[in-house]
C-alpha cells in the first residue's frame, strides 16, 4: 500500500496553477489532466525524495544491467536516435546523455566522432558506464555536475523528461548548458496522446504513476519547452527497429510511420535549440 506520507501535492509545471480534473487512478495514484495546457499528469504524486533514493539505489540491479548490454533491440534503438540526432546536427561536438544509464547511446556515439559525456543518478549504472566502457559519466543530477555555461552541442534525454520532480529548474538549467544558437537538445518521452493510450487509458503499458509523473503529447512538451526560451521546437519522426526485416515486420513500420505522422505513435521526439 501507497505510504501518504511520501507523497506531495503539485501544480501543473507549465501552467503553474492547479486547475486540473482527474482521468484514471492507477496503484492507488491519480492521473489528471490540466484544464488550461492539457498536460496529463500524477497528481498528487511520491515525492522526489523518495523517487531519487530508488533511483539511486535500486533502478540498475546486475540482471538489468546484463540485459541492456546484451540487448540487440538496445543497440538497434540507439543506433536510430544517433541517425536522427545527426541529421539534426551534423557537425558533431561535445554530448551530453542526461539520464545515461549504463552508457549504451554514450558508447556509440563515441564510435561515431562525438565527445561524449554523462550523468546518471544511479550508482550501478554510472559505475558500469565508466568501467566497461571507460566513459567520462558521473553519478550524479544536472545541478551536482554544476557543468560550465554553453558546454554543450548536443544534449539528448531519452525517456527521462517522465521522471523528473522538478521540470522548470531541470529545464532551465539545461538551457544554461546548452550551447545558444548552435545547440541541439532532444528528448523522447511517452506519448501521452498516442492511439494506444486513448484506447488503453490506465492499462496503457507507460502509464506507472509511480515513477512515470507525466504523461507529455506533441503539443504540451513544446509548450513547456517554449516557456523555458527554446523557439525553435520541432517534432521528431521516432521509427520503429527489429533485428528481424521480414513481412511483419515491414508492415508494422508503414503503420508506425503512419501514426507518427499524425502525432498518434507510442513516443513523442523533440528537437529544440
Amino acid at each position: 500500500m501507497m505510504n501518504t506520507n511520501n507523497l506531495e501535492h503539485i501544480d501543473c509545471p507549465i501552467c503553474e496553477a492547479d486547475k486540473s480534473e482527474p482521468l484514471f487512478e492507477k496503484d492507488t495514484l491519480s492521473v489528471v489532466i490540466c484544464k488550461q495546457c492539457r498536460l496529463r499528469y500524477v497528481n498528487p504524486r511520491v515525492n522526489r525524495q523518495t523517487l531519487e533514493a530508488e533511483y539511486t539505489e535500486t533502478y540498475y540491479p546486475q540482471d538489468k544491467v546484463e540485459r541492456i548490454r546484451t540487448d540487440s533491440m538496445e543497440w538497434l534503438q540507439m543506433n536510430e536516435r544517433l541517425t536522427e540526432l545527426e541529421k539534426q546536427h551534423p557537425s558533431k561536438g561535445r554530448l551530453l546523455d542526461v539520464g545515461c544509464g549504463i552508457g549504451t547511446f554514450l558508447h556509440l556515439s563515441r564510435e561515431h566522432g562525438w565527445e561524449p559525456h554523462g550523468i546518471d543518478p544511479s550508482k550501478s549504472g554510472s559505475a558500469f558506464a565508466q568501467k566497461k566502457y571507460k566513459l567520462d559519466v558521473q553519478c550524479a543530477d544536472i545541478f551536482e555536475a554544476d557543468f560550465p555555461a554553453a558546454s554543450f552541442d548536443a544534449i539528448v534525454l531519452y525517456h527521462v523528461l517522465e521522471h523528473i520532480s522538478e521540470l522548470n529548474p531541470f529545464l532551465s538549467e539545461l538551457r544554461r548548458v546548452l550551447k545558444p544558437g548552435t545547440g541541439t537538445l532532444v528528448i523522447e518521452v511517452p506519448n501521452g496522446e498516442s492511439l494506444q493510450s486513448r484506447l488503453q487509458k490506465a492499462e496503457w503499458p507507460y502509464v506507472h504513476p509511480h515513477d512515470h509523473l507525466y504523461y507529455f503529447s506533441a503539443q504540451s512538451l513544446p509548450k513547456l519547452l517554449q516557456k523555458h526560451g527554446f523557439q525553435r521546437v520541432r517534432l521528431g519522426k521516432p521509427k520503429r527497429v527489429s533485428p528481424r526485416t521480414d513481412l511483419r515486420f515491414a508492415i508494422r513500420q508503414v503503420a508506425t510511420a503512419a501514426l507518427v505522422q499524425f502525432h498518434l505513435g507510442t513516443v513523442i521526439r523533440v528537437y529544440a535549440s
